[in-house]
C-alpha cells in the first residue's frame, strides 16, 4: 500500500494547471486545487453530480481542519491514478473521503490497508474512525472488524489501554473502553479492569460510569472468580457512598440470579 514518494509528487503537481479542459476548483481552507472535472466525475458519483450540473468549485466544508490541504491533496493524487503512502496518520481522511464522495475503490483500498496493518496500538484509532457517523451508517464492516480484531488480541490491547488510561486520557478512549466493556467473553479485558481499578478511586468511578455497559450478570456466570476479583478491586479504592451504594446494587443484581 505504498508507494516512492517522487511517484507522488509526479502525479500530484498537474492537479494545479488550467490546461485541462473542463478544469473545475476542489476547495478547501485556503487552498484552491484545480482539476479535471472528468476525472473527479469520473471516480466519484457526487462530483459527477456536481460537475456536470454545471458548478464550477466545491467547498469541501466536510475537510476545514488544520492541515487537511495535505489529505485532499493525496485523495486527488488517488482520483488521479496515482500512489499514495497510505499510514495510520492519514487513513481517516481517505476513509472519509471515500465515503462522503461515494469513491469504491479508495474506500477498498483503505480497507484493505486497515485489515493488513491495525496493529493493537492504534487499533483504538481505527475504531474511532469506525465510530464517525459518515462511517457508522455506511460500513459497519469496519466496526466488525474492530470488535472482532479486539476479541483476538485483548490481552495486547488490555496493556496499551492501561498505558493510555494512566496517561489521563480517559475522555479520548472512553468510547473504546465502552465497547471493550461489551465483551465480558474476553477475560484479558476484565484483568485489565481489575489492574485498572485497583490503582485508586478515580479509575472506579471511572469505570462505575459505564456500568451500563457491563454485563454483570454475564461475567459472574462465565467467570466467577474474575468477577469477585473485579469488586473486590472496586471496592478497595472505593470512598464515596454514592459510589459504594452502586458497587453494592451491582452484587445485589448478580446474588438474584
Amino acid at each position: 500500500m505504498a508507494s516512492t514518494l517522487p511517484e507522488t509528487v509526479n502525479v500530484s503537481r498537474f492537479l494545479n494547471r488550467k490546461e485541462f479542459s473542463n478544469t473545475v476548483e476542489i476547495i478547501v481552507n485556503e487552498t484552491k486545487f484545480v482539476c479535471s472535472g472528468v476525472i473527479v466525475a469520473q471516480q466519484s458519483p457526487v462530483f459527477e453530480k456536481l460537475f456536470m450540473g454545471g458548478a464550477t468549485f466545491v467547498l469541501l466544508e466536510d475537510f476545514f481542519f488544520q492541515g487537511s490541504e495535505l489529505a485532499i491533496e493525496e485523495c486527488l493524487t488517488l482520483l488521479y491514478g496515482g500512489k499514495v503512502l497510505i499510514t495510520i496518520s492519514n487513513i481517516a481522511s481517505l476513509v472519509r473521503f471515500s465515503l462522503i464522495y461515494e469513491i469504491k475503490f479508495m474506500w477498498d483500498l483503505a480497507f484493505d490497508w486497515i485489515k493488513e496493518n491495525t496493529t493493537s496500538s492504534h487499533i483504538c484509532k481505527i475504531f474511532d474512525i469506525a465510530n464517525l457517523p459518515e462511517v457508522k451508517s455506511r460500513k459497519g464492516d469496519l466496526m466488525a472488524f474492530c470488535l472482532e480484531f479486539m476479541k483476538k488480541n485483548e490481552e495486547d490491547i488490555a496493556q496499551e489501554l492501561i498505558t493510555r488510561l494512566q496517561d489521563d486520557k480517559k475522555g479520548v478512549v472512553r468510547d473504546f473502553v465502552k465497547a471493550m466493556l461489551q465483551l465480558t467473553n474476553c477475560p484479558g479485558y476484565i484483568s485489565f479492569l481489575i489492574a485498572f481499578c485497583g490503582e485508586g478511586s478515580s479509575n472506579t468511578n471511572f469505570i462505575l460510569d459505564l456500568s451500563e455497559f457491563i454485563n454483570y450478570e454475564n461475567l459472574f456466570a462465565q467467570y466467577k472468580e474474575l468477577f469477585n476479583n473485579l469488586i473486590g478491586s472496586m471496592n478497595k479504592s472505593m470512598e464515596d457512598p454514592f459510589r459504594l451504594k452502586q458497587l453494592i446494587d451491582i452484587q445485589m443484581s448478580v446474588l438474584k440470579m
